[in-house]
């Protein structure tokens, strides 16, 4: 995770937002250059606590549901796979949707900190350190999603790996280890379909 962040902030300046109402104030303030360190100061302030649980939450929840839905799939390809689109998509909407106000209090933090010494009034720095931070958030939000997406990605197959195989050890022994035999108790729509995901549907997180 730190090689693919240390990427995506050494090229933050390039994707940096400088409004067009903000021209007025370029001859005092740098904002190629100043907006940018803001945004990576904030950002390294708070990635790593938002990424651990973020890719905490959505590994555990992901290990659960595949395995359960995909109890029955001998494939053990397609359990992966299932694996990898649902931890990515969790981990990163997990992560967007609890960065997003610290991020803003960080970035608001850092810029305010940069513009204090030089002659703007107050009620003008708070306008500008308001619309920097409005129109650059999303680009921070971004580059935390990232992250943890690469992150749950790394972590999700060890977890996967080691439940398959305590699965597969009684298989290659007596057959499957979870027949149907051991679910006929179930009732029939809340039986694990072989190679059938539930959908998991991330638009509320």
């Amino acid at each position: 995770m730190v090689k693919q962040l240390s990427a995506a902030l050494r090229n933050i300046g390039n994707h940096v937002v400088i409004n067009q109402e903000l021209s007025g104030f370029a001859t005092h303030f740098p904002f190629q250059r100043v907006v940018p360190l803001a945004i990576v100061r904030a950002i390294k302030e708070i990635v790593s606590g938002i990424v651990q649980r973020s890719v905490c939450i959505a590994c555990q929840t992901t290990k659960e549901l595949v395995l359960k839905d995909y109890a029955l799939e001998p494939d053990e390809t397609r359990i992966y796979s299932a694996a990898h689109l649902m931890v990515a998509s969790l981990a990163g909407n997990l992560a967007h949707v609890t960065c997003k106000e610290p991020l803003r209090t960080s970035i608001s933090g850092h810029l305010r900190n940069a513009l204090q010494g030089l002659n703007i009034k107050s009620e003008a720095l708070e306008q500008i350190v308001q619309l920097v931070t409005d129109d650059n958030l999303d680009l921070g939000c971004a580059v935390i999603e990232q992250a943890a997406t690469e992150k749950a990605l790394q972590t999700i197959d060890a977890d996967i790996a080691q439940q398959l195989l305590l699965r597969r050890k009684p298989r290659d022994g007596a057959g499957s280890s979870l027949s149907q035999n051991s679910v006929s108790f179930i009732p029939e729509s809340l039986r694990p379909q072989t190679g059938t995901a539930v959908p998991v549907s991330t638009a509320s997180l």
